[in-house]
C-alpha cells in the first residue's frame, strides 16, 4: 500500500512528451533499444533519455498504486461509516 508518490526530477519538456506518448509506448520503446520518438519535432532514441525515462515509469506505477491504496481507504471508510449507522438504527 502506497500513500503517496514522489514526482520525479526530469526535464519538464521530456516529462510532457512521456505523457503525450504514453505509458504503453514508452515502455516499449525502452523495451526495443532500436525505436526513437518524436521530441521536439525530432527522433530520439529511448536510451538517449533513459536517466529521465525509468524515474517517470516508476513515478506513474506509484501514481497508479496510490490511486489504488485511496480508492481502497474510501471504500473501507464508507463501509464503516454505514456499519455504525446501521448499529444506531437498530439500538433505536
Amino acid at each position: 500500500m502506497r500513500w503517496y508518490y514522489r514526482t520525479a526530477k526530469i526535464d519538464p519538456d521530456l516529462r510532457k512528451t512521456f505523457e503525450q506518448h504514453g505509458l504503453g509506448t514508452m515502455q516499449n520503446l525502452l523495451a526495443a533499444h532500436d525505436r526513437t520518438f518524436v521530441h521536439k519535432g525530432r527522433g530520439t532514441n529511448a536510451d538517449g533519455v533513459r536517466s529521465d525515462l525509468l524515474p517517470w515509469l516508476t513515478e506513474q506505477y506509484q501514481r497508479a498504486e496510490t490511486w489504488e491504496t485511496w480508492s481502497l481507504t474510501m471504500e473501507v471508510a464508507i463501509t464503516v461509516f454505514v456499519l455504525v449507522e446501521v448499529i444506531i438504527a437498530f439500538r433505536r
